[in-house]
Order: C-alpha cells, then structure tokens, then sequence
C-alpha cells in the first residue's frame, strides 16, 4: 500500500513498437532497459497528475520474447533490480505476440513480486480467455486509437488499487470480469430489500437492483430496399464450413468467422460443406444443408431475375459465444457486405 501523498514508482513493458525503437524489422531485438517514460509511458504520466511516475521501461521485440522461453525470467530479474511499486504492460490492444508477452510479464511479476500489476487488451485478443480470471486486464479497443482512453483507465484502476481503495463502478465496468462473486454482509433479507424495491418503484422513488442486468445495444431496422433487383447476402451462425473444415472454425465459443464461395454452385452438397456447431441437432442439415442456408432457392431466384447473389456465405457458430466476439463478427461482416455493395441478407440460425 502507498500512502496518499507518495508518489508511485512503476515500470512500464513496451514492444519494439510502442517503444519507439522500430516495426518487424526490430521485433528481434532482445529486451533492453531505459530509464523513465517513453511514449505511452508519458500518457500515463500526465493523466495521473505524475502521481505515476515511470520509472524506467523494459523494452523487448515481439519475435524475441516468442522465440525465448526465458524472456519472461530475464525480464522479471530486470523488475527486480528496478523495486519497483507496480508493473503496467501495454496495452497490447488485440495485437497477438504483444498481448501475450504482456500477460506472460504480468503473470510472473504477480507469482513472485507480489505487487499490483495490469495491462489492456481488447475482447478479441488471443491471450484474453486465459488470463482475465486471473490479472486485473482493462478493456480496449481493437487499435492504438484507443490509448487516449485505455491508458488513463489503466492509470486510474492502478493507483486504486496501490491506495487499497474501492474503483467506482464506472471504474470496475473498465475492467474484464473475472467470474468471481463478492459476498456481502446485510442487515435485511432478501425478500424484505425485494418488497422494498417494488415499492419504491411503485412509488416512483430512486431504487437499485442487486442484480444489474446487461444492456444490450439496440440497432434501429435498415430501410426496406425498393429496387426492383437488388444485391443479397446470406449469413448463419449454424456452423457452416466448407468439406473439412479448412477454416479451423471451432464448434462451441466461436472466435472467429469465415467465408464459403458458392458462385459456382447451384445449391450446398454435403460432399461441398460440412456443419461444425455443438449446439444443435445437426444431422438433417448434413443430409441437406439447403435447410440451413437456402442457397438453392437463392440461385433459382437469380437465375430468374429477381434478386443478384453475393457469392459468399458468412458463418460461425453460434452457440456460447462471447458478446463481444459477436458484435464484432457482426461489425467486420457488416463491413465485408457494404464493400460489395450488398443491400440486403438473409441471416439463418438454428
């Protein structure tokens, strides 16, 4: 714990990139100690009214620290000699080999220093699943627009947690969940604090939920499209794949999406494709996996004039994906379809 007035002395990991040193043709480069803030570091700095200082940055490629099973030792004896009061890493933002030096960083300084540690990452990064149970990670956005914002929460969360007290729950929504539950000691029960909410909000007085509930982002209806032929898409999350599933898509917890090209077929043929989805009885579908995404009568409605066909097939699987994958497959598809002039789509599930 600091005290109130004491300032916090924390190093800083970087990559090459962030670190000012170079893009891929430094991410060999091995890791490298320089004293006080640089680049982020100095954000971090300002936004915390310098009750953050930088005391140095570790600085290490990309490439090095996943060809060298020991970077993560080496770099936890330069923290060492550094005493430093907390370590932040990053934000690596959804970067792959940057988030996962990031974490691997932070899990060793929380192992054997026991001091606070923290870094950013955005809900699509690899290393996310297996360290937010564990490391206090804040939420970013997918690219580095978004230090402006990441890093002060990550400064914020930080001095928070070094003064031991309680984040906001603004402040709290800046960090992914770990899936733990804190127990709280009340006075009445629950039904009596239940009859209690009820009759404030009969009576129109100021109540709060015990158990908030998520807010899903409402999306207003396109415009019905007019024209006489128009150009249409077909999407499902009922795990479409091509024979063999060349994709690697996974059957439960998707993390990603893919594309089939059927411009040269008439209809979906179970010697052409394949359903990977363990959510669902998925036997008639193999039999004619026209019942999951109607490319036969698609075609015959081209051929007979009445709507173009976009000549790819959207797919994922659905089932137990996390929101934020799925809004942004939804975001990056969306995307995929306005670049080829798409109108309209037909969106299948099971």
């Amino acid at each position: 714990m600091v005290t109130e007035n004491q300032q916090i002395r924390v190093v800083h990991y970087l990559n090459q990139f962030f670190g000012g040193i170079g893009g891929e043709d430094q991410a060999h480069i091995a890791p490298t100690v320089k004293l006080g803030a640089v680049g982020p570091g100095r954000l971090l700095e300002q936004s915390t009214k310098k009750e953050i200082q930088v005391a140095a940055t570790i600085i290490c490629g990309d490439n090095y620290f996943s060809e060298n099973p020991s970077a993560p030792s080496d770099i936890l004896e330069m923290i060492k000699e550094l005493k430093p009061d907390a370590v932040v890493a990053g934000p690596a933002f959804a970067a792959g080999r940057y988030g996962e030096a990031c974490t691997a960083v932070c899990k060793e300084v929380k192992e054997n220093l026991n001091i606070p540690v923290i870094t950013g990452l955005a809900a699509d990064s690899p290393s996310l699943g297996r360290f937010r149970r564990t490391l206090d990670i804040a939420k970013t956005a997918s690219s580095a627009v978004d230090m402006k914002n990441s890093m002060p929460h990550m400064g914020t969360i930080l001095m928070k947690k070094l003064k031991e007290e309680e984040l906001s729950k603004e402040e709290i929504e800046w960090l992914y969940t770990k899936g733990l539950k804190k127990n709280v000691l009340l006075n009445t029960t629950a039904s009596q604090r239940a009859v209690d909410m009820v009759l404030a909000k009969h009576k129109k007085q100021k109540w709060e939920t015990e158990v908030p509930m998520i807010v899903h982002e409402s999306v207003s209806p396109a415009m019905p499209v007019y024209e006489d032929k128009f150009r249409i898409g077909l999407i499902t999350d009922g795990g479409l794949v091509s024979k063999g599933n060349p994709e690697g898509m996974t059957s439960v917890r998707s993390t990603k999406w893919c594309s089939i090209n059927v411009d040269k077929w008439d209809e979906l043929t179970e010697k052409d494709v394949d359903v990977n989805h363990n959510g669902y009885d998925s036997r008639y579908v193999k039999e004619n996996p026209n019942r999951l995404v109607p490319l036969d009568i698609a075609k015959e409605m081209e051929r007979s004039g009445e709507i173009k066909l976009h000549p790819y097939i959207y797919s994922t699987a659905g089932v137990a994906t996390a929101i934020e994958n799925a809004e942004r497959f939804g975001k990056e598809i969306a995307e995929e379809l306005k670049q080829n002039s798409v109108q309209a789509a037909i969106l299948t599930s099971t």
